[in-house]
C-alpha cells in the first residue's frame, strides 16, 4: 500500500510528532510505503488528498478530527484512494465508529494497516453561497450549526475542552434560540416546520457518543433526516434530554424520514457539515452512493453497514 499522511504541524503536533513517527514506522513494518505532508492553511488537506488521488496512491491518512477528515474526503471522493485517520480531534466520530483510540497513533496505525477497504456513501450539500461539499457523517441546520459557528473562532479553547466546549456553548446559545421557520422539500412533498435542529445523517453517531440516527447506514444509498420542532428554551432543553437518553425518536415533536435528497428553504438558518460551519440556508442536500473508499479495521462498528 502506498499512502500519504496529512497533518497540521501546529495542531498540537509538537508533543505528538514522535508518536506520529512511530505510527508511520508501524505502517512501514506492515509493508506500506508512507510519505508525510504538512498543511499550513485551511483547504490544504483537500489539496494534498486530491494530489494523492491523482498520483493513484492507495490511501490518505488524515491526522486530526472529523473536520480534517472531511477536508481530506473532499479531495479523494470518487477516486480509487481510500481514507484512513489517526484521530486527535474533538469528537472523533468516525474514528470511534472504526474502533480507533484517540491520541494513540500507533494502535490506530496497527488496526488500519490490515484493514479492509470498503466503499461508502457520502452526502453532498450546496447552496446559494455554499460551494458543493461532501460530508461523511452529517449535515446540521439550526442550533448545532449555530454552536459550531460560535465555537469555530475559539480554536484553542476548543482544543483544550474538546466536546465539553460544544456543550457549554450549546447551553448558552440554546437559552435564547427560538428556532427558525423552514420548508423541507423532499421532491414528492413539502413540509413547513419551525425547526430547532434539522439533522441529516449519513452515519449514526453524533457528538462522539449520541446515536442521533440509530438506523442510519453508510452504504444504503439514503440519508436519515431527523427534525426537532418547537420554539424556546424549554423545547430545546427537552429535546436535549431526550437525545442524551436515546429517546428522541419517540417524541411527537421529532419527525424523521429516509430520503435520497432534500432542500431546506429558510432565512438565516446556519449550516454545518461534519462539525465545520459552512454558511446558511437555503441548501440542497443529496446522497452520493458508493462515492468514497475508506479503511475499515476489524474493530469497526458493523452496525453502520448494510453489507457486513
Amino acid at each position: 500500500m502506498r499512502a500519504r499522511v496529512i497533518y497540521n504541524p501546529s495542531a498540537g503536533m509538537r508533543t505528538l510528532r514522535a508518536e506520529l513517527d512511530r505510527a508511520v514506522a508501524e505502517f512501514s513494518a506492515c509493508g506500506w510505503s508512507v510519505e508525510s505532508s504538512e498543511t499550513t492553511r485551511i483547504g490544504d488537506a483537500t489539496r494534498l488528498a486530491r494530489a494523492a488521488a491523482e498520483e493513484k496512491l492507495d490511501a490518505v491518512i488524515a491526522v486530526g478530527g472529523d473536520g480534517t477528515l472531511n477536508e481530506a474526503a473532499n479531495g479523494i471522493v470518487d477516486s480509487s484512494t481510500a481514507l484512513g485517520v489517526l484521530p486527535m480531534g474533538t469528537a472523533n466520530v468516525w474514528a470511534r465508529e472504526m474502533g480507533l483510540p484517540v491520541n494513540d497513533f500507533v494502535v490506530a496505525a496497527q488496526r488500519q494497516a490490515d484493514a479492509d477497504v470498503r466503499v461508502i456513501d457520502v452526502g453532498e450539500v450546496r447552496g446559494e453561497t455554499i460551494a458543493p461539499r461532501v460530508f461523511i457523517l452529517c449535515c446540521g441546520a439550526g442550533l448545532d450549526a449555530l454552536v459550531t459557528h460560535n465555537v469555530e473562532p475559539q480554536r484553542e479553547m476548543k482544543r483544550q475542552l474538546g466536546v465539553l466546549m460544544f456543550w457549554l456553548v450549546g447551553i448558552r446559545d440554546g437559552w435564547s434560540y427560538r428556532g427558525k421557520r423552514a420548508i423541507l422539500d423532499f421532491g414528492d412533498k413539502r413540509v413547513r416546520r419551525r425547526v430547532i435542529l434539522a439533522h441529516i445523517a449519513n452515519a449514526q453517531l453524533y457528538a462522539g457518543f449520541v446515536r442521533m440516527a440509530p438506523e442510519a447506514k453508510v452504504d444504503d444509498g439514503l440519508l436519515d433526516v431527523v427534525i426537532f420542532k418547537g420554539t424556546g428554551v424549554w423545547a430545546t432543553a427537552w429535546h436535549l434530554i431526550r437525545i442524551l437518553f436515546g429517546a428522541h425518536l419517540r417524541d411527537p415533536q421529532v419527525e424523521s424520514w429516509r430520503v435520497p435528497s432534500l432542500k431546506i428553504i429558510s432565512k438565516k438558518l446556519p449550516v454545518q457539515v461534519d462539525a465545520e460551519p459552512i454558511g446558511f440556508a437555503p441548501i440542497e442536500i443529496r446522497v452520493r452512493p458508493r462515492a468514497l473508499r475508506v479503511l475499515v479495521p476489524k474493530t469497526a462498528n458493523k452496525r453502520i453497514f448494510v453489507e457486513t
